[in-house]
């Protein structure tokens, strides 16, 4: 599912069976040094949750992604993020990135790091057969996390 007035509806009939938010963060960065690769990062990240959102369609709600900027309290945002969502009564709430910058909260807060890999010059086939790849390494994780 996703975060859309669609879905939502849907989520709000079967929560108890939906108990898992995702949020992708993406960094936005302006220096010419890391632009492109910022948004490059976050092209990934959005192509990987939504194969995560089709694989899990029915137990995960995607959320849309999270944007900030390397100033930010990274502890702060998610927390209010973490506060807000369990008021929707989500049991398990996940976070995707590729900025290494989030690697120190990555098993208190369920922050995935991915490293990210350029899309932008793949055809279709392969893209999907990346994110695959990713998909197949996430899985364990997510099971694990889930049986707690």
């Amino acid at each position: 599912m996703h975060w859309n007035g669609k879905d939502s509806a849907v989520f709000q009939a079967q929560k108890e069976y939906i108990d898992t938010a995702i949020i992708p963060l993406t960094l936005i960065d302006g220096s010419d040094s890391g632009f492109q690769f910022a948004a490059s990062a976050a092209d990934f990240v959005l192509s990987l949750g939504n194969i995560i959102e089709n694989q899990f369609k029915g137990r995960i709600v995607l959320f849309p992604s999270f944007s900030y900027t390397r100033n930010q309290d990274k502890h702060l945002l998610l927390e209010n993020w973490l506060e807000e969502l369990k008021k929707a009564q989500f049991k398990h709430i996940f976070f995707l990135t590729s900025d290494r910058d989030w690697i120190t909260m990555e098993e208190e807060q369920n922050v995935f790091w991915i490293p990210s890999i350029p899309l932008e010059s793949m055809d279709q086939k392969m893209k999907n057969s990346v994110l695959e790849d990713q998909l197949r390494q996430l899985i364990p994780t997510f099971a694990k996390k889930w049986a707690n």
